[in-house]
């Protein structure tokens, strides 16, 4: 894997760290938060106009054609200044989910639409009676009907889903095994949605369809293909998701030490005491191995093999999760009293953990699934157990 940066990559990080740095600091933040929509459609456009919603979309289908490092390049700096606007939400996953559809007008419309910032499409996928995305379990039904399709459910946890111009929404097709993804349009008739915030200040949804009525090409993703469809898409998200938490912990790293420096306690900065210097030392080991572990994970997604691939951004999950909650639990102690203030931004980094750590999986479900891998022999690991 080579890390050197080419010199796009460069201005692109260039480029997101000069847009953090002089257009999304904290305070600016804790104004987007107070918002309902719970994100900046300014920001969102601007976003369009630096190309940032065309990275994942292909040459061919009229983007940037930016693989995986240029999206994890992008999104660690848009995690420094945990950035609401949901980039990875509806910029990766559900851009690779369109993607994954026949090719047509539809598609070709939906991700230009996307490219531009006109359209805001949301993933509703979660159920009452699953954990986490990647669950198969989908009892939203889709019934052939004369003018193409009904669908009949309740979606929740539809993240920004009360903001979105439309939905993917995950449906059985009677008589088929797996599950299908189709467009579904805000406003349609039928289709109502309850929005609430999260605790890191990001908003999601709970999406009602009853009977909802939508055209035959609004079947998108075929249930033969669904639940692949969807696995890839969330792994590439997760991944791009890990990106932002370095990001994040990067950010607290720096502001920690820079309190340390400043704050004086018995004549001397709190940074000369041994203590809260092998606080320091431990915070940045655990998001060192992130790093490294994030960097595997990118490998795995760039060899197209879907076992590895598996296996690494599960594995990568795990560890990230785990040294994001350290690191920014370790940043709120070290600040002491002001490190638990809504006015400072260290503990908004901590609630960001927190989010991570449920989001796509959390760590039992990624821990079960490397297990699989392994004792399947699904991995260079497994096939050395076996051995």
């Amino acid at each position: 894997m080579n890390f050197d940066l080419t010199d796009e990559q460069r201005m692109l990080v260039d480029g997101a760290e000069r847009y953090v740095r002089e257009r999304y600091d904290f305070e600016t933040r804790r104004a987007i938060v107070k918002h309902e929509n719970g994100f900046s459609s300014q920001h969102w456009h601007d976003y369009a106009n630096l190309g940032w919603l065309a990275l994942a979309i292909a040459e061919e289908d009229g983007g940037l054609g930016g693989n995986d490092t240029d999206l994890a390049l992008l999104t660690e700096r848009l995690g420094e200044g945990l950035v609401l606007e949901p980039v990875v939400e509806c910029a990766v996953l559900c851009t690779s989910l369109i993607t994954a559809s026949p090719a047509g007008p539809l598609r070709e419309s939906l991700l230009a639409r996307i490219a531009s910032g006109e359209m805001l499409v949301a993933l509703a996928h979660q159920e009452s009676t699953v954990r986490h995305e990647y669950s198969h379990d989908v009892r939203c039904t889709a019934r052939r009907v004369a003018d193409g399709w009904e669908l009949s459910g309740v979606k929740q946890r539809v993240f920004y889903g009360d903001n979105a111009d439309a939905w993917l929404v995950s449906a059985c097709i009677e008589g088929k095994p797996g599950f299908a993804l189709f467009l579904v349009e805000a406003g349609s008739a039928g289709a109502s949605i309850h929005g609430y915030e999260l605790i890191n200040g990001s908003r999601a949804a709970d999406l009602h369809l009853e009977r909802v009525i939508i055209r035959e090409s609004a079947l998108l993703v075929s249930a033969e293909r669904g639940g692949e469809a969807l696995d890839f898409a969330l792994d590439r998200a997760l991944v791009a998701y890990g990106a932002a938490c370095l990001g994040s912990m990067e950010s607290v790293l720096s502001m920690t030490a820079d309190y340390l420096k400043t704050r004086v306690q018995y004549g001397k900065p709190l940074a000369q005491f041994q203590a809260l210097q092998h606080r320091m030392a431990e915070m940045f080991v655990e998001t060192d191995q992130a790093r490294s572990i994030h960097c595997s994970a990118l490998a795995a997604m760039q060899s197209g093999d879907p076992q590895r691939r598996r296996f690494s951004v599960s594995a990568m999950k795990v560890v990230i999760a785990q040294a994001y909650l350290f690191v920014t639990g370790q940043g709120i102690q070290l600040h002491g009293g002001i490190g638990t203030t809504e006015e400072y931004a260290v503990g908004h980094h901590y609630k960001a953990a927190v989010m991570f750590d449920q989001r796509l999986g959390d760590s039992d479900f990624h821990l079960e699934r490397t297990r699989a891998d392994l004792l399947l022999g699904n991995t260079p690991l497994g096939g050395a157990l076996h051995a």
